[in-house]
């Protein structure tokens, strides 16, 4: 019996060893790049999809400082995520993780969460204690965590070996502290669906084919951009089931075949379990797959950006399409009857858009911009006219001559022109044109909306909320035809602004600032001059001829 036992101490201590050096080899294995021998020792049992080593491979790669990661609702992100952490704690004794998210609260229990998982199943802990919300072995060794509400979380992360972790990193509060911790970070880990069409994360995957998975090389340096599919999934691929029934499309489980909505008999059922624990499954993936709403198929399912964000963006994409045929088909009229000199045609489709206001948007010409002049009337704008004068007086008569051309006498006082009248430009043509009896609208952009208050925080915000309005194909005006210019500048412009709510509510809002010169000192994201490279004058002067005609209408109502 005593030498049964001693056998078996032995064995042990050499079992012991043997693990011991092991170990020893897969950290210095893992600080040199190659990760996978050290997730496979610490969690054997642990099934990862390829995405997910990516991740791994990604954070532990000596090139890369940045991971960008987006995708699908419930793949698996924060477990990749939980992983790396647990993993970069253990291989560095110098290690300083700061994992944060929309809230202190909800990165406790959601991001921390997944380390505290990992970290219960390593095979073997490092130094430190595991508490509620974070692990500290000593000042320089520990997983902590970040409010998003104070700047302090994110500076003095003095270290060799700092790792940034932002959860869902779309978060607005966010914004503002990716900066900070950028400057900081030896490595740096953002997660996120990819429900935006701006700021900072959507700005770190390319321009050109976002969502594609990829190396890129920005400021700072190799940065990894990770696109996942509900495809991707482990749990998608096997055809998992969350629930005994049937998803769309219907599914084969051994000899049996299921249609959608069929209940599944309990051992075909219990063949078709979730591989992953807590990922998507099959028949939840393929119900947001067939979604009527883009946003969420695209969004949730296939982990791709948006095209169009409707609970942010002021003017959607799509709203421009038929306004855009309407004006094409009408462009193309006319060309031919004047090309066959038919005189009664041309004027009959002149009266399909009729002008009955003008937008002028008058540039500082010294740096480089031009004037703007949108001529349109209830139906539509007819055209977008452009110059670029070195002085006021030259941009004046521009303006009545391109009226003259399109029948129109300003100088007359009938038909309004709405002028921006800030920057200290507009007023350098409005005033002479005042005195020439042009009916002129000043434009005053930081003025108090006097349209609806509660709705909009200034006149700017007014006048592209009221455009929208108007282009709405669902809203007050969806049965009067509006017509848009095919020009790709005035399109882009048109889509750029953002919502910025200034309450509570949810109701009041300002609009994306246009440069940094007069905007909110606290706003931290990207002004519209930065989103387009140029300012948008042509949607500018667009909105000022529909307010133009808004106060026409609103003045005949007066006389009458």
């Amino acid at each position: 019996m005593e030498i049964l036992l001693d056998l078996e101490q032995t064995q042990r201590f050499h079992g012991l060893q043997q693990d011991g050096s092991e170990l020893e080899t897969a950290i210095r294995q893992a600080r040199s790049g190659q990760i996978r021998p050290y997730v496979e020792l610490q969690w054997p049992e642990a099934v990862l999809d390829d995405w997910q080593w990516d991740i791994l491979e990604s954070l532990f790669d000596l090139t890369i400082r940045r991971v960008f990661v987006k995708g699908n609702t419930g793949c698996g992100k924060g477990a990749a995520a939980g992983i790396a952490c647990c993993t970069y704690f253990h291989i560095w004794n110098d290690a300083k993780i700061i994992i944060t998210r929309d809230s202190v609260r909800t990165a406790q229990k959601i991001a921390f969460g997944e380390v505290d998982k990992w970290w219960r199943k390593m095979r073997f802990k490092p130094p430190g204690k595991l508490l509620t919300s974070g692990v500290f072995d000593n000042n320089q060794h520990s997983i902590s965590l970040a409010n998003p509400q104070h700047i302090e979380g994110f500076r003095g992360a003095h270290s060799p070996h700092v790792f940034f972790w932002f959860d869902e990193a779309t978060a607005p509060n966010l914004e503002d502290k990716y900066k900070l911790a950028n400057t900081q970070a030896k490595k740096f880990l953002a997660l996120s669906n990819p429900s935006t069409l701006s700021g900072t994360f959507r700005d770190s995957f390319p321009v050109v084919n976002p969502d594609k998975t990829q190396t890129i090389i920005d400021q700072y340096g190799n940065t990894r951009c990770i696109t996942v599919s509900g495809w991707e999934c482990t749990n998608v691929k096997e055809k998992c089931l969350e629930q005994p029934v049937a998803p769309i499309g219907g599914i084969k489980i051994s000899d049996n075949y299921y249609p959608h909505g069929s209940p599944i008999a309990a051992d075909d059922f219990e063949k078709v379990q979730p591989r992953i624990p807590g990922q998507t499954c099959y028949d939840e993936f393929m119900a947001l797959l067939n979604d009527a709403d883009p946003l969420i198929r695209n969004v949730y399912a296939l982990g791709k950006f948006p095209d169009q964000d409707p609970d942010k963006q002021v003017i959607l994409p799509d709203w421009l399409i038929e306004p855009v045929k309407f004006w094409t088909r009408w462009n193309r009229l006319c060309l031919r009857a004047r090309e066959q000199f038919h005189i009664l045609a041309l004027k009959l489709l002149e009266q399909i858009l009729p002008v009955e206001g003008f937008g002028l948007d008058v540039a500082a010409s010294r740096f480089g911009d031009a004037s703007v002049l949108a001529v349109g009337g209830r139906y539509g704008i007819r055209a977008i006219h452009e110059c670029q004068f070195s002085d006021t007086q030259q941009t004046m008569s521009w303006v009545l001559e391109t009226a003259n051309s399109h029948g129109v006498d300003l100088e007359q006082g009938i038909v309004p022109i709405a002028i921006d009248w800030g920057g200290g430009y507009g007023n350098a043509v409005g005033d002479p044109l005042k005195k020439r009896n042009v009916n002129v609208i000043e434009i005053h952009g930081n003025a108090s909306s006097n349209l609806d208050s509660k709705k909009y925080a200034n006149k700017r915000a007014e006048l592209y909320g009221e455009a929208a309005r108007r282009l709405d194909p669902a809203g007050d005006f969806r049965m009067m035809p509006f017509a848009l210019p095919d020009n790709q500048r005035l399109k882009a412009e048109l889509v750029a602004p953002e919502k910025i709510y200034a309450g509570h509510d949810g109701e009041k809002y300002y609009i994306t600032p246009k440069g940094r010169r007069g905007s909110d000192a606290n706003y931290n994201g990207k002004t519209l001059h930065e989103i387009l490279g140029r300012s948008p004058d042509r949607a500018d002067a667009v909105v000022y001829c529909l307010c133009a005609l808004r106060s026409q209408r609103r003045r005949q109502l007066i006389v009458a």
